[in-house]
């Protein structure tokens, strides 16, 4: 599966030509994280620690049309509480030892007013690939001291974890699950 995802961000790389903006993904700058509601009365936050993102398009002002993809490694999922992060890596949840990452590649990236864009494309989570769509807020530019241009981003969305065979604990846990990806990224030359 790895290798598939691998090979599909290829051919995107390679459709978007060689005159299209590619952006690096600060990792001490950039987080992807996500909250559960646990019994209707509290919320358990998480975040993926290693990942690997790639951005191509868009300028410092404008990023419509910008293509977006992203491969988050399943066993690095930390909570806080080293048993329930064990049990998120088992079957009844991510199923890592058959699914060891999560894919998410956009279809669309448009402008919907202001510094706010929709971004629509496909994740794949246990192997389960579904359309969703997430809201990105571009929160601003500015200039590296070497002079290129850095953006960042917050998106935020939510899925249906059953959609995608997600279904632990579902007496406990909450199905909808809430994303908060922050994005801080600069322009490569």
């Amino acid at each position: 599966m790895k290798s598939s995802l691998l090979t599909l961000i290829s051919l995107l790389l390679i459709a978007l030509g060689s005159n299209a903006q590619s952006w690096k993904i600060d990792p001490n700058h950039a987080s992807i994280m996500f909250n559960a509601k646990h019994y209707g009365i509290s919320f358990v936050n998480g975040r993926f620690m290693e990942f690997e993102a790639t951005v191509e398009g868009g300028t410092p002002a404008d990023f419509t049309g910008a293509k977006v993809a992203f491969t988050v490694q399943v066993g690095s999922v930390s909570t806080g509480a080293e048993g329930r992060d064990k049990h998120l890596k088992t079957a009844d949840f991510f199923d890592m030892e058959n699914n060891p990452t999560i894919s998410f590649v956009s279809k669309s990236f448009t402008k919907s007013s202001g510094s706010m864009y929709k971004v629509v494309g496909d994740l794949t989570m246990r192997g389960n690939t579904k359309g969703v769509e997430l809201s990105a807020n571009h929160i601003g530019s500015t200039k590296t001291k070497e002079g290129l241009n850095k953006v960042g981003f917050q998106l935020t969305g939510s899925v249906d974890r059953n959609d995608f065979g997600v279904s632990g604990a579902s007496g406990s846990v909450a199905p909808t699950i809430e994303i908060l990806c922050n994005v801080e990224m600069a322009e490569q030359k």
